[in-house]
């Protein structure tokens, strides 16, 4: 009976982890456990397996390694083979105590410089890994699959040559725009091309390239074809120097200027547009265009093309009536006025700034309001308003009017004397 309850005694108590041990006095399957760690911390007393659902310790602090990612869902047995937790004893970026190394070494760089935890080994930064080589992927070249230039080598990515014409040998000699190789074009694409396209050659120095012809404004955003043969870049026009203007554009010459005109096309334009002319009207022909006449196109005043004048030619610039003798003879015609427009009308519109009150003498205001019916009767010289007579309307009587004038020292009757000391005609 006793020998009974010594075997189910045994039985009882070797259903526990630690009175196993004590009972089997077997070493323990996991090796020397760290210090301060006890079956416990992972085994419950009802069997070995499961583990506890929520083991009590931290494996980063009794262990120096932080399981983090990945490695957090990976079984023990994963990295401590045979369950023993003595082995292996490496440290957190050992990878390769692991991890087999597929680069064969050729990366030099740890693996964590390019792969975490919490990623698979192909989710990979491939920018940030680039940058640490001699060719930065910026620009197109991020948009390119690794595979595109590590051909073959995606896992061991070999070092390629940086140089451009290495992967774009073929782009370089089948451009369609140009014939490089025939056009004498350098293989050192940099000097014309960003990596953000073939489209985009913003170092490309026309200047240099072509000996001397820089490209301005307007000339900046033609394309190449717009003056070369494509390919082969011979130019489709005979320009002799950049200010040979009409050697390429005889037909915009002949267009617009027909004959007469210089053919010094800078004299009068720029490079932004044909409407950008900076031409000094009065400098060439002394006349300036003032006002309204600055407005007018070129056909309101000349024949186009050629430029030859529509009207007589002004004898100056205040020669108005040279062009608007339309106008004087419908405003003016028969009054007698002068054809010194400008003395009566400013250069900006028809209305008169004409006062002749304020400006000469009193008519519409003061004694002579209403005294007269026509201009006429007191410029009574044609065409020559600044002639006038007081005598024609104030008679000459020695008995009265000298009789006024007795005491006026160099009184003489006479309408120059009269405005003199009447100017306001009082």
């Amino acid at each position: 009976m006793k020998r009974c309850a010594r075997i189910l005694l045994a039985l009882l108590l070797a259903t526990t982890p630690r009175a196993a041990a004590a009972v089997q006095g077997a070493e323990n399957p996991h090796g020397p456990l760290p210090g301060g760690l006890t079956c416990q911390d992972c085994h419950t007393s009802t069997a070995w397996s499961p583990l506890r659902d929520s083991l009590a310790f931290t494996h980063g602090a009794v262990s120096g390694f932080d399981l983090t990612g990945a490695h957090v869902e990976t079984a023990c047995v994963g990295c401590h083979l045979d369950l023993r937790f003595d082995a292996p004893r490496i440290q957190p970026l050992e990878c390769q105590a692991c991890h087999q190394d597929p680069h064969q070494g050729r990366l030099a760089d740890a693996c964590a410089s390019c792969h975490t935890t919490t990623r698979t080994f192909f989710q990979v930064d491939g920018e940030l890994a680039h940058a640490r080589t001699s060719l930065p992927l910026t620009g197109a070249h991020l948009q390119v699959p690794c595979e595109t230039c590590h051909v073959d080598d995606r896992v061991l990515f070999t070092g390629l040559d940086p140089e451009c014409i290495s992967c774009h040998l073929d782009a370089w000699q089948a451009s369609p725009v140009v014939d490089h190789e025939a056009s004498g074009f350098s293989t050192d694409c940099t000097r014309c091309h960003s990596d953000l396209g073939w489209a985009d050659s913003p170092l490309f120095d026309h200047e240099e390239a072509s000996g001397g012809w820089p490209l301005v404004e307007i000339h900046a955003t033609v394309r190449c074809s717009g003056c070369h043969q494509i390919p082969g870049m011979e130019p489709l026009f005979p320009a002799q120097s950049p200010d040979d203007c009409v050697a390429c554009h005889q037909d915009d010459y002949d267009r617009e200027h027909g004959t007469g005109f210089p053919t010094t096309c800078t004299d009068c334009h720029g490079q932004t547009t044909w409407d950008d002319a900076e031409f000094d009207h009065g400098a060439e022909g002394g006349f300036p265009l003032l006002g309204r006449h600055a407005a007018l196109p070129c056909t309101a005043c000349h024949q186009v093309p050629g430029y030859a004048l529509l009207f007589p030619t002004p004898a100056s610039s205040d020669d108005c009536v040279a062009c608007h003798q339309a106008d004087y003879d419908r405003e003016h015609g028969g009054d007698g006025y002068p054809t010194t427009c400008a003395l009566c009308h400013g250069v900006d519109d028809w209305d008169a700034d004409f006062r002749h009150d304020s400006q000469f003498f009193p008519i519409f205001s003061g004694s002579h309001a209403g005294r007269w019916s026509d201009c006429t009767e007191c410029h009574v010289v044609p065409n020559d308003f600044t002639t006038f007579s007081c005598t024609d309307c104030h008679e000459h009587n020695p008995t009265d009017t000298d009789a006024d004038h007795r005491e006026v020292q160099g009184y003489v009757y006479e309408s120059a004397g009269c405005y003199s000391c009447h100017p306001t005609g009082n």
